[in-house]
């Protein structure tokens, strides 16, 4: 029994050396991060991989200084930028003439469905026996032909059909 109690005070001092070891590195004052590098690649990245034409004037050795890759790196993210606001204008140009075509379109069904309702309102109005006749007299049929098929007189198929385009007059 002894013999464990000694092993957990070891085990138990181990895990207090591991425990303040810890807490020492935590106080220990962290080194300033480098700055980092944004890790995407440029438009222009991939075209400085072709090689430059050579000037066709010499250039003075005082005038060749090294470039800055801070800022090259900044004129390359704004020639992305408006790369980007280019795609965007051109997809909002398209977008806009979807809109306005499909706008059209509406407007076209809207007047087809209003005649389609104006139509059914008008026959829904009529009386159930004249409403076979209202309807071919709103396709055009002559009143003979109306009279004929509907069973009725030529001088109800006249008046049938003087409603009918009475109602789309009205319209």
């Amino acid at each position: 029994m002894r013999e464990v109690i000694l092993g957990v005070v070891v085990l138990l001092c181990l895990y207090l050396a591991y425990v303040v070891m810890r807490l020492f590195r935590v106080s220990r004052p962290q080194r300033p991060a480098a700055p980092i590098e944004p890790e995407y690649e440029t438009i222009l990245d991939t075209v400085e991989d072709i090689a430059p034409t050579p000037p066709t004037t010499p250039i003075a050795p005082e005038s060749l200084t090294q470039a800055d890759p801070a800022h090259s790196r900044t004129e390359r993210e704004a020639f992305d930028a408006l790369v980007e606001l280019a795609r965007l204008r051109f997809q909002i140009e398209a977008l806009e003439a979807s809109n306005t075509e499909l706008r059209e379109e509406v407007a076209s069904l809207r007047e087809t469905l209003s005649a389609e309702i104006a139509a059914l309102r008008n026959a829904r109005s009529v009386s159930p026996q004249y409403g076979e006749a209202v309807v071919l007299a709103q396709r055009g049929l002559e009143t003979d032909a109306i009279a004929e098929r509907c069973g009725i007189s030529i001088s109800e198929a006249e008046l049938v059909a003087a409603l009918a385009r009475g109602a789309r007059t009205q319209e």
